[in-house]
């Protein structure tokens, strides 16, 4: 039998009117579009057994909304629920380390660097945990939350649904800075990612650029235009980048909503290509390739270096596909029923699937360790070794 190896890489007024459009765009991300109902998901076929997929371990949470995404950090991964569970898992056992309860539930969730963890709760307060998961404070910010706080060497970093920047110490609550933005009048209710970059956090905005701060004092480094409003009304325009971006060898790679995906160098932003693409989730790369699924469930990969289309696979349309993780040899997307597929990075060739509870798997499949980790709807939580 032919195997793969699994290979590792690396508010008031004109503020509050633009949350009340944020909301109203809520249900765009449910039909991903304004377009008629999709057709029914196209049925699994045999898979060729190529790649062996061991489940290690398995646990629960409570239910998981798509922004969601774990957290991982040290050898671990942090797992929030929409009801305010909080768990920390030893990657490599699905062990639990700690866990944690957020009174009155939780709207953003989670960042961690293995030691201080932040969530933002329900009424729209930073929560710092520490390393038992103990409530360190709270900060009530003026402002929705959607994309997950970013926890770095002990600051975090929140970015309010208006788009604007805070940073904290993790330990004590001390802000350290903040940056006023200028959003745009319509915002999309998905949440985006920051990275840490060479002591820059690097992030998307609701206007289709990538921006990098530094960490120290969020004064910005660069800014790029990835993706440019086309349409006619103000929906259509939308172009907010969706998901978090990607980092690997001097690259930085993202998408925006239902427009286009494209890469940038991180050392000053300058855009080397975009692609249009209709989709609405992250794109992952490796520095050599970056695969995104698109809307109706194509999954498409592209050269990292010029953009150009290298493979696609359309035997997972209209499975409303997560975003994708690109590890060494293998690409692994989970689908709308519970299932993983993974595809040959080469040529897109399915070769290997594993299932889970049966519910959808929204928030990307991500790496720790060797363990491949995906998180359900419904709070299933997996562990997985591909061989």
């Amino acid at each position: 039998m032919m195997r793969r190896a699994w290979l590792p890489g690396a508010i008031a007024g004109s503020r509050m009117a633009r949350l009340f459009a944020a909301a109203a765009l809520a249900g765009l991300l449910g039909a991903c579009s304004s377009a008629p109902r999709q057709p029914d998901p196209t049925p699994l076929g045999p898979v060729p057994p190529i790649l062996h997929v061991d489940t290690v371990w398995s646990t629960q949470v409570g239910s998981v909304p798509s922004d969601f995404a774990p957290a991982v950090a040290a050898g671990r991964i942090v797992v929030a629920s929409k009801d305010g569970q909080v768990l920390c898992l030893d990657s490599s056992s699905g062990h639990a380390v700690w866990r944690a309860q957020v009174a009155g539930g939780i709207s953003a969730a989670a960042g961690s660097d293995g030691t201080f963890t932040a969530v933002v709760d329900s009424e729209n307060r930073v929560v710092s945990l520490g390393p038992q998961g103990q409530v360190l404070w709270r900060y009530q910010l003026p402002t929705s939350v959607i994309t997950p706080p970013a926890v770095f060497g002990g600051i975090i970093v929140v970015q309010g649904a208006d788009q604007r920047l805070w940073a904290f110490d993790a330990a004590n609550g001390r802000k350290r800075w903040d940056d006023e933005f200028h959003a745009p009048a319509l915002l999309l209710q998905k949440g985006s990612g920051m990275l840490l970059d060479d002591a820059r956090v690097v992030l998307g905005d609701a206007t289709g650029h990538l921006r990098a701060v530094r960490l120290s004092d969020g004064v910005q480094v660069w800014e790029s235009t990835l993706a440019r409003p086309r349409g006619v009304t103000e929906v259509e325009r939308v172009v907010s980048i969706t998901g978090a971006p990607s980092m690997a060898k001097g690259l930085v790679c993202a998408r925006g909503y239902q427009s286009d995906l494209g890469c940038a160098s991180l050392s000053d932003g300058h855009v080397l290509w975009t692609a249009k693409a209709d989709g609405y989730t992250a794109v992952s790369q490796n520095g050599d390739e970056v695969v995104g699924t698109q809307s109706d469930g194509v999954v498409q990969a592209y050269a990292a270096a010029d953009g150009k289309a290298l493979w696609h696979n359309d035997q997972l349309k209209y499975r409303k596909l997560s975003a994708p993780l690109l590890v060494g040899h293998t690409v692994a997307v989970g689908d709308l029923q519970g299932y993983v597929s993974f595809l040959d990075a080469k040529d897109g060739q399915i070769i290997g699937r594993v299932s889970t509870d049966g519910s959808a798997i929204d928030s990307p499949p991500v790496l720790a360790g060797n363990t491949l980790v995906v998180v359900t709807s419904k709070g299933g939580v997996y562990g997985f070794l591909p061989r």
